[in-house]
């Protein structure tokens, strides 16, 4: 990473898990979890970093009801079999919030945009899924008062 970029450190104040519903009836769980931040050192005339950079992960998990489960697969998940598109719902979208030591408030919204079904099942009894997670991110300058 060049010296046109600066890590801030932060502190987590909200990474709750977001719920979406599948039309399959299973609950799936996701949240961003965010790892790193980088500010550019150059500043807008309001004082906010030209460019950021933000490391993430994201970190999915799935409730599949008891009359879902079936004996876990024997062989391994091909990546490269093909799924079923699962249609599904928002149920409870949880915006996340980071604050930095720079002044910065950070929030990420997680936005679940395709859910693909495998007949894998996976060693909890569950089917396999896989999900295109995106996020919204957004950064607010927090004016202190003095």
């Amino acid at each position: 990473m060049s010296s046109e970029f600066y890590e801030v450190d932060f502190a987590v104040r909200d990474e709750d898990y977001s719920r979406f519903l599948l039309s399959d009836g299973t609950i799936l769980k996701a949240k961003i979890v965010l790892k790193k931040v980088l500010f550019s050192r150059l500043k807008t005339p309001e004082g906010y970093p030209v460019q950021t950079n933000f490391d993430s992960m994201n970190a999915v998990s799935a409730i599949v009801s008891d009359a879902s489960k079936r004996l876990p697969s024997t062989e391994p998940f091909n990546p490269q079999s093909k799924g079923e598109e699962i249609e599904f719902s928002d149920q409870d979208v949880k915006t996340q919030e980071y604050m930095t030591n720079q002044g910065f408030s950070i929030t990420i919204r997680p936005v679940l945009s395709k859910v693909f079904k495998y007949s894998h099942i996976n060693m909890y009894g569950e089917p396999t899924y896989q999900v295109a997670l995106q996020n919204i991110t957004n950064i607010n300058k927090i004016e202190t008062t003095g």
